[in-house]
Order: structure tokens, then C-alpha cells, then sequence
């Protein structure tokens, strides 16, 4: 196991930015590092992991270009700069008007509203409404 300050550690993380996104065991296998140590890697450079894959893709900063909507997509996964698929909704729907249905909150983020909807019943900062 290598000394994860050393410039090997650098030049690899140099290597994940031109990457532009990377799985958990990309990183761990570049590393040659144990779990825990990738885990604490991930947590000092401040990764984003997708909010879509089952969190499965990290990010560095300063790859992603969030659009208004705190959003960035790199092939098929999707990133927040709210860091949480949660605090994503909590952020799109408090800056709209007049709230967003669920088909417009899973248009803006590329998702089927069936796969998260039914997780944000009881989240602060939101509150569900029927209309008509």
C-alpha cells in the first residue's frame, strides 16, 4: 500500500480529473489502497457521487459545470452540487414559483419520479399538495 500523499497519489488523482468520473473501485485499484483509506481519499478531496447508478460514479471539483438548476451530467450519470439526491429536490422545488409536480422534478432531473418520489413524503423543506 502506497503513502496516499505521495506524487504517485497525485499524478493519479491528475488521472481521475481527465477521467472526468470514476467508480469506487477505479479509485481503490489506481490507489492500491483499502477501503477505508479510498473512502477517507474520496472525503478529502471533497468527490461528488451521482445521484442516479446507485452513487456509484464520483467526480472531483473542479470537473463539474453545475447548470442554474445545480446539475451536471457526464455521459449517463448525474451529479448535483447539492451533493444529495434529497437536497437536489429540496433545492429545485424551493427555487420554482409555485412548486413542481413530480413529472417536472423528474424531467429536470433525468429520472423516472416512481424511482424517488415515494423516499420524500416526510422531507423538511417540502411539502406535497394535490391539485385539480
Amino acid at each position: 500500500m502506497q503513502n496516499l500523499q505521495s506524487d504517485p497519489v497525485r499524478k493519479i488523482k491528475l488521472n481521475l480529473l481527465r477521467k472526468k468520473i470514476f467508480t469506487f473501485d477505479q479509485l481503490i485499484s489506481m490507489l492500491k489502497c483499502s477501503v477505508r483509506s479510498g473512502r477517507n481519499k474520496l472525503k478529502e478531496w471533497q468527490a461528488y457521487s451521482s445521484y442516479n447508478k446507485n452513487g456509484s460514479y464520483y467526480t472531483l471539483p473542479p470537473v463539474p459545470h453545475f447548470d442554474k438548476n445545480g446539475l451536471w451530467q457526464h455521459k449517463d450519470a448525474y451529479f448535483s452540487q447539492n451533493r444529495s439526491l434529497k437536497n437536489t429536490i429540496v433545492f429545485i422545488v424551493n427555487r420554482s414559483s409555485s412548486g413542481l409536480s413530480g413529472s417536472q422534478i423528474g424531467d429536470i432531473l433525468k429520472l423516472s419520479p416512481r424511482s424517488f418520489l415515494h423516499h420524500f413524503r416526510r422531507t423538511p423543506g417540502i411539502q406535497r399538495e394535490k391539485h385539480g
